[in-house]
């Protein structure tokens, strides 16, 4: 029982992310306002998540258990390795619609942040339920706009709600799947070191996303208002 709820706690913060597809429902006269908005909105969660809460503790986490030539190592190689998968995965996706391709981008992306923030959730409801429960609630916050970073760009990409939920839908998933991958197989395996280095290049990745893909996306629009309107919702968001 103690397991179906730590289970349960998991798939709920994960399925959160799906609430953050309604927003393809939302009419507005301007589409490219909505859009550029949202992709700014979406910018501003993922540089700031990245900031505030990946990057920070892993880094401090390397720096404490390694001596200083390892610790660098690992920070600057990193980023570079990412860049270069985030190259490659750039390519395989050929599809000429920069928009499309910024919402497959962010649904990649979310799919590895949301492995290890489900394999998260899960011990820490093991080790304490209401800590679990304080941690979904938290994950529920910032899993919404997640939400809206995959299903606005998919949406308006194909006029495809079907595609933009299924998307939305297997990154909310992964939350799951990451809390049934470390139960079934690696719950003796996964140490601090591994779930903070993955924390890490996740972080790396989130910025180089919202650096590489989504910035130039958002600056066609050539309103610079309206990107300052998302970046401030974002902000916003997370500091509630």
């Amino acid at each position: 029982m103690e397991i179906f709820g730590t289970l349960m706690l998991t798939l709920i913060a994960g399925l959160s992310t799906c609430l953050g597809y309604f927003f393809t429902y939302i009419k507005s006269k301007n589409i490219d306002k909505l859009v550029c908005i949202s992709l700014s909105f979406a910018m501003g969660v993922m540089i700031l998540i990245s900031i505030k809460e990946l990057i920070p503790s892993p880094i401090k986490y390397i720096l404490i258990t390694n001596n200083i030539y390892t610790s660098l190592s690992i920070i600057i190689s990193i980023p570079i390795i990412i860049y270069l998968l985030f190259f490659l995965v750039n390519k395989i996706i050929k599809n000429n619609n920069s928009l499309y391709r910024v919402g497959v981008l962010n649904t990649l992306t979310l799919i590895l942040h949301n492995i290890p923030e489900g394999i998260v959730t899960f011990m820490s409801s093991k080790i304490n339920i209401k800590l679990g429960l304080k941690l979904t609630l938290a994950i529920i916050a910032h899993n919404i706009p997640e939400g809206i970073c995959i299903s606005i760009p998919i949406y308006y990409a194909t006029k495809n709600r079907k595609k933009a939920f299924i998307y939305t839908l297997i990154a909310g998933i992964s939350e799951l799947f990451g809390a049934l991958l470390v139960y079934i197989l690696f719950n003796k395996y996964i140490t601090s070191s591994i779930l903070n280095i993955i924390l890490y290049s996740i972080g790396c990745l989130m910025i180089i996303i919202s650096i590489k893909e989504i910035l130039p996306e958002v600056l066609k629009y050539n309103n610079y208002l309206w990107i300052l309107i998302g970046i401030l919702l974002s902000l916003f968001i997370l500091l509630l």
